[in-house]
């Protein structure tokens, strides 16, 4: 008899499951088809929420949507990928993309958009890059 494991949830593997159990990422779990989160991942994770002060997860108004569109866009010649957006304890937003296989090319594209390499925070074979910006109408 094969007995499943109650395996955890990625975001209940963190230090802050109420800020990532909203995320997209926080919602995998280890499955036949998904392997178990990576550590590192875990430990980028826990130091990201203290590094930029984030209060909580944050869904952007549409507003917001439109004006950083293509900072969000998945259909621009940028590389965009896996978004998660973050609101900080001082009203900003942290705006987290990590696509996968990025070539010298796209990684110059996304720092001209105004995006930093960060750690990556998202799966193997990807690299995070934030990008902070005001939260309000400015």
């Amino acid at each position: 008899m094969n007995a499943k494991r109650n395996l955890p949830y990625f975001y209940e593997q963190t230090n802050y499951p109420k800020i990532y159990g909203n995320s997209y990422w926080g919602h995998f779990k280890e499955t036949e088809l998904l392997s178990a989160v990576e550590p590192e991942l875990i430990v980028n994770r826990n130091n990201f929420i203290p590094e930029f002060d984030i209060n909580s997860y944050y869904r952007m108004p549409k507003y917001m949507l439109k004006k950083y569109e293509t900072m969000l866009n998945l259909n621009t010649k940028y590389k965009i990928d896996h978004i998660e957006t973050y609101k900080t304890k001082d009203n900003r937003c942290v705006i987290v993309n990590s696509p996968y296989f990025l070539t010298e090319e796209d990684e110059k594209a996304l720092l001209e958009l105004g995006y930093v390499k960060y750690k990556p925070l998202y799966r193997r074979g990807s690299m995070s890059y934030i990008h902070i910006v005001p939260i309000g109408r400015y």
